[in-house]
């Protein structure tokens, strides 16, 4: 049997300090701070294994983002020198590498919600983890939540706030828990912050100005560091990586371009991570702020921009705009260079800029709706009296939308007590417009498409490159596309007939037909495991599924409508469709060009999806993007 004090990574600065964090979790619960690259995310686990946690229960340790419970996972289980899927695993939406031995998993704050859910007390787990604490997710606020619930119930369960960011004595005062604080270990060498002053709304000046800081980054620092560059999305990665390629540099023969973002297929999101003896330029998302440290960062260019949720409860829309970020993220993305050697980071963006940003990023549960998260403490069945204790507490107006729509969808009754319909919605662990609409479809003889509609809408099903830049590629993959809706009524009809399709394709191979038809690869296999997932849990609720109308538009059509009942628009002047809200006043909004029912300028519509856009220089507006007609 290996000696378990062999196991991990001994030479990181983490074990210094392994003494007091392993006092402080013995309390029951703690906030630990320490900067990146120190080994706080991959060194826990090991130290947990070592004091006998994994004896008593599982290790779970919850990250904001996919990728890197994958790369996590993967990454300990090397150090740890077991598979992967054995003593360490790891479990996100539709995909998971564990077993009956595995005693230290990563997962996703919703896949660890739905674990609380099926075990409120945690008989099971004996350490939380909350890693990356400072993103302050909704799901982390919820789960944290329900895990102090859990405590004060009597369960023996730990838990444990990890960040190299946050502030730990709010946190510690919160939890009325002790704090370690880890950043006199840090080993950062000199990082030089340049700025550039850019109005970034002038997308041509950031990607010119990029590619020339690439330029004289790699002649100063030399081809022996490698560069990390923040972009918000993946368009915006790919226009960088193009930027860059147009100046022809006379980079060196063993060096590499890669984006890095969640819609990559495994083995590319793993490259920018994996040893490489050349140089290595990765363009990535907000995905490379945290978790796994990149090997060999010398320099960072960061636009300082992401994609953030936003959301307002007046009108209940959402969505996900690009924005500046605030200070505690723009220290995370700083702190990737200077690892191993003095290191710079070029903001593209003025100094007076940073100055003038918030200095910490707004908790989710403050921009995002409630409706999810007040049906889930609904079904704990509070004594009166009790509740469930958040860091920050929404506004008022955000619990009484959430209240309204879970009333109006049948999931409450009008004192605020959950309905037998209400506890199902929760089995089904997703939004309960989406729960309320894949019940009924069940019952409407059109599961399936149901779920494949709703498992594809994050999915991003149908590959389309920027029309701006690249328009004769745009226009052949929208001419494609033009085959899947050529028969559809409404929008999202097309998704269920490209899975009719790929089921018809002969013998083509998957990833042939996909590009043949301008569809993701990576994205239909999402669709795929989500729609099935989906589909497991609607059996566990009904049983054998009825599919008989699963081919039908109509049925669907009425199946998506149960879950928007107050979405209902009024066709006006100018092209604009209006409704009145629960507030008495009117909201206006703009149907798509790209909507299939904007062919036929209906009378009335249900807005499934809606956007608020922002063009430089012009006034917002609303934008209806996914709609069916009401006849």
């Amino acid at each position: 049997m290996l000696d378990r004090s062999l196991l991990g990574n001994r030479s990181l600065p983490f074990w210094k300090m392994a003494p007091e964090i392993w006092e402080m979790i013995e309390a029951g619960r703690g906030v630990l701070v320490m900067p990146t690259g120190l080994g706080k995310t991959t060194q826990i686990g090991p130290l947990l294994h070592e004091t006998g946690y994994t004896d008593s229960g599982m290790i779970v340790i919850s990250v904001p983002k996919r990728v890197l419970a994958v790369e996590l996972a993967t990454r300990v289980a090397s150090e740890m020198d077991c598979d992967i899927g054995d003593l360490v695993g790891y479990q996100i939406r539709a995909e998971k590498r564990m077993s009956h031995k595995t005693k230290i998993l990563f997962v996703t704050g919703g896949i660890l919600r739905g674990m609380i859910q099926r075990d409120p007390m945690l008989e099971k787990v004996s350490v939380v983890v909350f890693d990356e604490f400072h993103e302050r997710l909704l799901d982390s606020d919820l789960n944290v939540g329900l895990v102090e619930r859990a405590q004060n119930l009597g369960s023996k369960v730990k838990f444990l706030l990890m960040s190299a960011t946050a502030v730990a004595e709010p946190l510690a005062k919160h939890f009325g828990c002790g704090m370690v604080n880890g950043e006199g270990l840090s080993t950062l060498f000199p990082v030089v912050e340049t700025f550039v002053n850019l109005n970034l709304e002038n997308n041509g000046d950031l990607y010119d100005e990029l590619a020339r800081q690439v330029e004289r980054l790699i002649t100063t620092r030399g081809d022996h560091v490698n560069g990390l560059i923040f972009m918000p999305g993946k368009e915006e990665i790919a226009r960088a990586i193009e930027a860059i390629k147009k100046l022809n540099l006379q980079l060196p023969v063993q060096s590499r371009i890669l984006p890095l973002h969640g819609d990559l297929p495994p083995d590319e999101r793993h490259a920018p991570f994996a040893d490489f003896k050349g140089l290595t330029i990765t363009v990535a998302t907000d995905i490379a702020e945290t978790g796994v440290t990149l090997p060999k960062i010398g320099w960072v260019i960061d636009s300082g921009l992401a994609r953030e949720i936003y959301y307002s409860a007046a009108s209940d829309t959402s969505g996900l705009g690009v924005t500046k970020i605030a200070q505690d993220r723009l220290k995370q993305r700083l702190g990737r260079a200077g690892r191993e050697a003095p290191g710079e980071c070029v903001r593209l963006f003025s100094e007076i800029d940073k100055s003038k940003r918030a200095v910490y990023t707004t908790p989710e549960i403050l921009r995002m709706p409630l409706r999810e998260v007040s049906l889930v403490i609904k079904s704990l069945g509070l004594k009166p009296g009790e509740t469930l204790r958040f860091i920050d507490n929404p506004p008022e107006e955000n619990w009484a939308e959430a209240e309204r729509q879970l009333l109006m969808l049948g999931l409450i009754d009008p004192r605020g007590t959950i309905t037998d319909l209400g506890k199902k919605c929760v089995r089904m662990g997703c939004d309960p417009r989406d729960a309320v609409i894949l019940m009924n479809a069940a019952k409407l003889g059109c599961p399936h498409a149901a779920a494949i509609v709703i498992g594809a809408r994050n999915a991003r099903l149908f590959y389309l490159p920027s029309r701006k830049h690249r328009f004769p590629e745009w226009l052949d993959a929208n001419a494609k596309h033009q085959r899947f809706k050529a028969s559809a009524t409404f929008d999202c009809w097309a998704e269920v007939e490209v899975l009719l399709e790929v089921e018809k394709r002969g013998e083509m191979s998957l990833g042939d037909w996909c590009m043949a038809n301008a569809i993701s690869y990576r994205g239909l296999q999402e669709t795929w495991r989500n729609m099935w997932q989906l589909i497991g849990n609607l059996q566990e609720l009904y049983g054998e599924l009825d599919g008989s109308n699963d081919y039908s538009q109509e049925a669907l059509q009425a199946a998506i409508a149960t879950g928007f009942p107050d979405k209902v628009f009024q066709r006006g002047g100018r092209g604009k469709y209006w409704t009145r809200l629960a507030d008495g006043t009117y909201f206006e909004a703009i149907l798509a060009r790209e909507s299939v029912t904007s062919i036929h300028a209906p009378g009335r519509v249900i807005a499934w999806d809606i956007v608020e856009i922002a063009p430089p220089g012009g006034f917002p507006f609303n934008l209806i993007t996914s709609a069916l007609a009401l006849h």
